[in-house]
Parts: C-alpha cells; sequence; structure tokens
C-alpha cells in the first residue's frame, strides 16, 4: 500500500484487493430499553411501540421492539463503503472526499429489546462513473448483514458511497430558498400515526396519499441528535485538519464541510432522511404493517437551515398469500419544493378479517382455572 492515496486509480486499486473479504466484526451489543429510546429520541420517531413499555405489552409483539431503521444504531453500514479494508489515515478526504449515495434494505424479523446484536460487514464492487457535478467518482458498494444472538439475520443492507477528487467546494451550490424557520421539537410531540388501528390491504389503493410527515428546520441540535442519539456518544479520537466539532465527523463546521466534504455547509447525515422516510411509512401502516424492503437514493444535499417534509403516496397494491403487498414512493422535499432524497418500500398488510394476535396466549394474568396440581 502506499503511504498516502490521492488519487482515484490508486484507491481502486487498494479498495479492489479487499473485496468480498468481511470486515473484523465489532463486539456485540445487546438492545436495552434505554438503547431503542435514545434512537428513537435521535432520530424524532416517538412511535409508542419503541418507547412505551405499557403500549407494547398490549400491541402486536407483547413487548418493545426497535423501529426498523434502527439498523444504523447497531452498525451504520457505511465502513465497507467508504475504506473497504483501506486504513482511512491512509486516505486524506482533503484529497479524495466521499458523499453518501443511496442504501437498499431489506429486513428479515423485528429487533427485539434484550437481543445481542451484531453486524458483518463485507465491500463488495468498485465501479467509476461520470455524475451532474462530478465529472469521475468512484462508486463503493458494501454490504452489512445484521444478527441477532440465535443466529438469525435480521437485516441486509447494500450502500453506496462515491469516493472523488475534492474541489474544496460544495457539489451542489445552486441557490436556495430560506424559507420559514420552523422548530422540529413539537412536532414530533404532535405527531399522530395509525398505532393500534390495523391497515387492512383491502383498504389501500394506488394513488392513496401518505399523511404528511413534516420535520421541521434542520438545525445542529437536530445533527447533533442524530449523531449522538441514534448513532453513537463515543468522542472522537481524532478529527478533520479544519474540524472543531466532534461526533458528527466534522460535517457540523462549515469550513470543514466545504473543504473536507465537498459540501455548501454544515449537512446531515444520508441514512438520517432514510430514517425520516422509513418513520412515514411505519406512522402509516400501523403495528400490523410489516416493512420488508426500503430503497433511497440522495439528489440533493440536506444543509443545516433547510426545512424538510416527507411525503409518499401508494404505487401499487396486490394479494400475497393471505396478506397484501403494498408498493409506496417516498421523498423528502425542502422548502425550495426540491426532492433531496426519494425511494421505494414495501409493505406486508393483512387482509380483513385476518387473525392478528393470539388474544388468549397472551391475555392479562387475572384469574386463571386451577387445575389437577394448582
Amino acid at each position: 500500500m502506499t503511504a498516502t492515496i490521492t488519487t482515484l486509480d490508486e484507491f481502486e486499486r487498494e479498495f479492489r484487493d479487499g473485496l468480498g473479504v468481511p470486515l473484523t466484526p465489532r463486539a456485540w451489543r445487546t438492545v436495552t430499553p434505554e438503547w431503542v429510546q435514545r434512537f428513537s429520541d435521535g432520530v424524532g420517531d416517538y412511535n409508542p411501540l419503541y418507547r412505551d413499555e405499557e403500549y407494547a405489552d398490549e400491541a402486536r409483539f407483547h413487548q418493545l421492539v426497535a423501529s426498523p431503521a434502527s439498523i444504523f444504531s447497531i452498525n451504520f453500514g457505511a465502513m465497507p463503503s467508504i475504506w473497504g479494508h483501506l486504513a482511512p489515515g491512509y486516505v486524506p478526504m482533503s484529497a479524495l472526499t466521499i458523499l453518501y449515495g443511496g442504501a437498499r434494505i431489506q429486513w428479515h424479523r423485528p429487533i427485539w429489546v434484550g437481543d445481542r446484536v451484531r453486524a458483518i460487514e463485507t465491500p463488495e464492487s468498485i465501479t467509476r462513473k461520470a455524475l451532474r457535478q462530478i465529472p469521475e467518482a468512484l462508486v463503493c458498494t458494501g454490504r452489512t448483514e445484521y444478527f441477532n444472538h440465535r443466529g438469525e439475520k435480521i437485516a441486509t443492507l447494500h450502500n453506496d458511497m462515491l469516493r472523488f477528487a475534492n474541489q474544496g467546494r460544495g457539489v451542489d451550490a445552486a441557490p436556495r430558498e430560506v424559507g420559514e424557520q420552523i422548530a422540529p421539537d413539537p412536532l414530533v410531540w404532535s405527531r399522530e400515526r395509525r398505532g393500534a388501528a390495523p391497515l387492512y390491504g383491502t383498504d389501500v389503493a394506488v394513488g392513496d396519499e401518505l399523511p404528511e410527515l413534516a420535520k421541521g428546520t434542520f438545525t445542529r441540535t437536530e445533527l447533533y441528535l442524530f449523531a449522538h442519539g441514534a448513532l453513537s456518544t463515543k468522542r472522537a479520537a481524532k478529527v478533520a485538519p479544519r474540524a472543531v466539532d466532534v461526533g458528527a465527523g466534522g460535517r457540523a463546521g462549515p469550513e470543514c464541510a466545504r473543504k473536507e466534504r465537498a459540501q455548501e455547509g454544515s449537512f446531515d447525515f444520508g441514512p438520517q432522511r432514510f430514517c425520516w422516510m422509513i418513520q412515514l411509512v411505519t406512522d402509516w401502516m400501523g403495528d400490523q404493517g410489516t416493512l420488508e424492503s426500503f430503497t433511497a437514493r440522495l439528489h440533493r444535499p440536506n444543509i443545516v437551515g433547510d426545512t424538510n417534509r416527507v411525503q409518499g403516496r401508494v404505487t401499487g397494491i396486490r394479494p400475497d398469500g393471505d396478506d397484501f403487498v403494498a408498493e409506496v414512493a417516498v421523498e423528502v422535499v425542502n422548502q425550495s419544493d426540491a426532492t433531496t432524497t426519494a425511494g421505494t418500500a414495501t409493505v406486508r398488510l393483512p387482509s380483513g378479517g385476518a387473525d392478528l394476535g393470539n388474544e388468549i396466549l397472551f391475555t392479562k394474568d387475572v384469574a386463571s382455572n386451577v387445575g389437577m396440581y394448582g
């Protein structure tokens, strides 16, 4: 390996050597109620399934579960596409910077409180591509597989990271309207969701609009709530040369964002918007729905000061066995009515009259029949 990698040719050669080889996994972690709540605080998703033990006990899973989006808290899943098996110090961001491109997620089972969880990360591929504002970039793709302590796969994430020569400025410098500034915190508390009322597939039609999710103005507080609540509370061992704020990869500082990360100002984590999009879908589908897959791509940055709302509509509905499968188009739109992120979600919904749970098994322990042995 060369002392410092500063060209795309060098990076591609070194990155390609590690394709298909898993990274050394991080330690097992136990999913606790505090962790699940901290994640929901970090993304602004106050669904009681993730926060209220009494509510969750009466709901579908009869205990607290984590949001499907919380796989990003188990493991952010970007290391195999950012670095592969390269040591980060060999690739200065001032020479070759990165942008999060998109992700594809397939869920296999819920994340239960009490599970021990771990992720296996593997760099998968690297290709060259010319983009609108980036004449030449490497698209680095990684796979992250999430498991519980029973060896069951929870989810599979594929994500794409763009690696390109750093020009020392924002890649999307188009003028943007500032717009009305809206405090996000009250929006979290006022959010209404379907909850326990089942959404049946027979009640869904193509063209149905999902209730809009207003996220308010993106502030540094929102950035840090996600960085420290949803991702990690650890302090940084070192920071970028122009960074002062830690814990958010240097993105909180405008100068570092421009010089090191090719953004026009302090900006979000790409999956932060993915979590909003997932929240829109889970709020709409209710407790009895199952989010099976999600795919999204980032089109424009989300800069501190932007005001965001999440929108969705049903694009397909079909019977599948005893259930229905709905396809939903989702997007994040800013104050200039520009779509910054767009994607699709696949949701499994019960059919009308479906048995939604074993009521006898999960009845409250009020009284019981006394048998021969007491």
